[in-house]
């Protein structure tokens, strides 16, 4: 039996200085208290390498 799975993309805007990982890290905890375990992220970069937005891809089974 093949497990089929939802996804959610969270995105985080880069702030004043810097990611506000603390809110990121709440927002992961919070999502895994709900079955959802974060598999990747994705930081496209602009210029000279630097990124302005960050996503994190979470994945948990689908309910039926």
């Amino acid at each position: 039996m093949t497990t089929r799975w939802e996804h959610k993309v969270l995105t985080y805007k880069l702030g004043w200085k810097a990611f506000d990982y603390a809110q990121i890290e709440s927002d992961l905890t919070a999502l895994g208290a709900e079955g959802w375990e974060a598999v990747g992220t994705l930081a496209p970069s602009f210029g000279a390498g630097q990124a302005i937005e960050i996503a994190v891809i979470a994945k948990r089974p689908a309910s039926d």
